[in-house]
């Protein structure tokens, strides 16, 4: 699954519809169908405002073999090196 295929199980688990998380993301609801549909990947704004709103790690979004149902969110014991890293840098970027 891809990056949208993603986002919508994540939503189904949350029980957020696409017009819900399209208007909490300030997007059109289409973007969504769009992206499934052409298993893309959004832009960089786009998937971090989604990743914030439903308060899970972008890398989960684009993770393919993700599952929002079988792992829930954020789920440490998965996460690669890589990705810990990459938090790291972030963090400590911000600080």
């Amino acid at each position: 699954m891809g990056f949208w295929h993603n986002v919508e199980n994540e939503c189904e688990y949350r029980g957020i519809s696409r017009k819900e998380l399209a208007s909490a993301a300030d997007f059109s609801v289409h973007t969504i169908s769009n992206g499934i549909k052409r298993n893309s990947i959004p832009s960089v704004d786009i998937a971090l405002r989604i990743s914030h709103i439903l308060n899970i790690d972008l890398e989960d979004l684009i993770d393919e073999n993700f599952s929002a149902q079988s792992e829930g969110s954020s789920s440490l014991q998965n996460r690669s090196p890589l990705s810990s890293s990459f938090q790291q840098v972030q963090k400590d970027e911000d600080e």
